[in-house]
C-alpha cells in the first residue's frame, strides 16, 4: 500500500500527479488512479506530445472520435470529453521529467 506522496503537478485535489514513496507516479483523475513507473509515465507523456488522434506508444493508445477521446493502457481505458482531455493532457505534460527522478 502506498503512503507518503509528493505533489508534482495538480489542477485540483481530484486531478493531480503525485510521486509516491513506493517509487511510482500516481496520476489521479477523479476516481481513476494510474500507478505508473517512470517509463510508463514517460511513454504516456510521449503519446500526449504527439499530434495524432489515433496514436499508440508502448502500452498506451489514443482513439479520438465524435464522442471524445479514449485513452487505453493495455486492456484498461477511460473516455474523456474534449475539454477534459485537454485538461488531462495539460496535467501530464506539465509534470516535468526533471522533477520525476
Amino acid at each position: 500500500m502506498c503512503h507518503g506522496f509528493t505533489p508534482l503537478h495538480d489542477l485540483s485535489t481530484h486531478r493531480r500527479v503525485l510521486r509516491c514513496t513506493c517509487g511510482n507516479l500516481h496520476v489521479i483523475w477523479h476516481d481513476l488512479n494510474f500507478a505508473l513507473n517512470h517509463q510508463e509515465f514517460s511513454d504516456l507523456q510521449g503519446l500526449l506530445r504527439r499530434d495524432d488522434p489515433q496514436a499508440t506508444q508502448a502500452d498506451w493508445a489514443l482513439h479520438t472520435g465524435t464522442h471524445g477521446t479514449r485513452l487505453w493502457c493495455g486492456a484498461t481505458g477511460v473516455t474523456f470529453t474534449p475539454s477534459d482531455f485537454g485538461a488531462f493532457r495539460h496535467l501530464i505534460l506539465h509534470a516535468h521529467p526533471r522533477t520525476l527522478n
